[in-house]
C-alpha cells in the first residue's frame, strides 16, 4: 500500500467513525433533553482554542504527507467529491 493509499484509508475510516460518534452524541444528547446543546456545541466549535490549535497539529503529518505526494490533489479531490457535505452530516 503507497502513503497516499493509506492516508486516503486513513481519512475515510477516521471521517466514518467521527459521523458514527457525532450521531451517537447527538442522540445521547436529545434523549437526555439538554437544553441549549446545540449553541455550546457551535461555540465550541468556532472557538479558536488551545486545543483545537492542539488537534490540528497532531494531523500536520497527514497535511505534509498529501503534499509530498505526487497524486494527492487528485485523490483528495476525488475523497471530497463522495464525501457528503458538512451541512449533510447534520
Amino acid at each position: 500500500m503507497t502513503d497516499i493509499e493509506l492516508l486516503l484509508y486513513t481519512l475515510i475510516e477516521r471521517c466514518e467513525q467521527l459521523y458514527v460518534e457525532k450521531i451517537a452524541l447527538e442522540t445521547l444528547l436529545i434523549g437526555a433533553n439538554a437544553p441549549g446543546w446545540q449553541k455550546m456545541r457551535e461555540r465550541l466549535l468556532s472557538e479558536e482554542t488551545e486545543l483545537r490549535q492542539r488537534i490540528h497539529a497532531s494531523f500536520q503529518p497527514l497535511y505534509d504527507l498529501a503534499k509530498r505526494e505526487a497524486q494527492a490533489g487528485r485523490a483528495l479531490q476525488e475523497l471530497l467529491r463522495v464525501l457528503p457535505k458538512p451541512e449533510q452530516w447534520s
